[in-house]
């Protein structure tokens, strides 16, 4: 089965003919602004009417028609009012966002330990010089170490012990 994937779903729906829920709502609230200004002021005060209305005729057309870089008027209507709104020299205030936890630890009483000084005799210590400087390691040592060169010492034997029935390519 086939199925169809909705296209321009980022659009919104046209809900008045060719406008939509937002911009029928632009239109219906500054025309009912101008029309209510329009019965208060009368035909006596038609001049004050225009300077009045044809503002908010003008905003409401912009709100509802006019885009700048893609975007609604409305949007740039409210960052400007935010930024009327908002502070513009920033302080800053350091806030504790924590409460600090104060614990008592138990007290440890030390007891007065004395530590005894390891006492090395002349001669370990140059028995290690030596050792550190000739790279050779002691008796002990040697016995804990893995036997490979007696491994290699029987390898070679056999080798020359097995009959070299090979011939030699030069000859």
């Amino acid at each position: 089965m086939q199925f169809q994937v909705p296209q321009n779903i980022d659009m919104e729906d046209k809900i008045v003919g060719p406008l939509t829920l937002t911009q029928f709502l632009y239109l219906l609230g500054g025309g009912l602004i101008d029309y209510i200004l329009f019965q208060s002021l009368g035909k006596n005060y038609f001049v004050l009417f225009i300077v009045i209305g044809a503002p908010i005729a003008l905003l409401t057309l912009a709100l509802t028609f006019l885009k700048i870089q893609d975007q609604p008027v409305s949007h740039f209507v409210t960052a400007g009012l935010a930024y009327l709104g908002r502070p513009k020299i920033r302080l800053w205030k350091r806030e504790q966002s924590y409460t600090p936890i104060l614990v008592n630890p138990p007290k440890i009483e030390k007891k007065d330990q004395v530590v005894e000084t390891k006492h090395i005799e002349k001669s370990q210590l140059e028995q290690l010089a030596y050792a550190l400087d000739t790279s050779t390691i002691g008796p002990k040592e040697q016995a804990k170490q893995p036997k490979f060169g007696q491994i290699t010492e029987a390898f070679e034997k056999l080798l020359k012990e097995q009959p070299t029935n090979q011939k030699n390519p030069k000859s």
